[in-house]
């Protein structure tokens, strides 16, 4: 762990987000050790208990583990499919914990902030830039899945498992273009997250396209994305236009 520590940005990140995960687990592992003692006599049912009870037979999130993971719409099924993927792909990581994978799935994240820190923190690093002068910048591929793209970015990272509500990405023309009808929303293609100086920024033509842990949005925002548009930005902010990372 202290070699890992040593090492840079993505390594934190890394570490961060198994600590997170294995503190759930406990939990987990012991609420439900603690319920079986109860069905079997040997404790007293506590509310605690009684609620952790309830949510399972109702296929909700128990809010004991709620309050440790992320926010989430998903049902209890759902979840746990979830949170294995999650794990699947931090077990992944840890086989080649030195380097980023070449596609992240950035909405296995409970923090995915601090991957996109990483990615500024890492570009300052590289070009001698000032941390608190850069800004991230997204690049649409035509690539939608992980396995299609050809290997790691070389410059900042790159990243899929992203939605688009209200608008649809037009990937002949590569811009947002309205949403077909019956069309809440589409997966994206994957991306490219790169750090940039601010004042090589060009905005021109672009939707600063907000972006949210799930279809609760407000409170879980994360960062704005750059989508290119031959519309004005105005229309699609009229609409709601949000770039979703779990959607249900």
């Amino acid at each position: 762990q202290r070699g890992l520590e040593s090492q840079g940005p993505y390594q934190n990140v890394l570490l961060q987000e198994m600590s997170v995960m294995n503190v759930l687990l406990a939990e987990m592992k012991r609420s439900l050790a603690e319920l079986k003692l109860g069905f079997n006599g040997e404790l007293t049912m506590s509310d605690k208990m009684e609620t952790l009870m309830n949510a399972l037979f109702m296929d909700m999130i128990p809010p004991g583990w709620a309050k440790i993971s992320w926010p989430s719409k998903r049902g209890l099924n759902s979840w746990v499919a979830n949170f294995q993927d999650r794990l699947d792909q931090l077990d992944n990581w840890c086989g080649n914990p030195m380097e980023p994978l070449k596609v992240t799935w950035i909405s296995c994240f409970v923090n995915p902030q601090a991957f996109i820190t990483a990615i500024l923190q890492v570009a300052a690093q590289k070009y001698k830039w000032e941390l608190d002068k850069l800004v991230t910048m997204t690049d649409v591929l035509k690539e939608m899945t992980a396995d299609e793209v050809p290997g790691l970015a070389k410059d900042g990272a790159y990243i899929c498992g992203l939605f688009l509500e209200g608008a649809r990405w037009d990937a002949e023309k590569m811009t947002v273009d309205k949403s077909r009808p019956k069309e809440l929303f589409v997966p994206m293609p994957c991306m490219c997250v790169r750090g940039i100086s601010l004042d090589r920024a060009d905005m021109k033509g672009i939707y600063q396209c907000p972006l949210y842990l799930t279809n609760m949005r407000g409170p879980t925002y994360v960062t704005r994305c750059q989508l290119k548009t031959k519309s004005p930005a105005a229309r699609w902010v009229l609409a709601g236009v949000g770039l979703i990372m779990d959607m249900v």
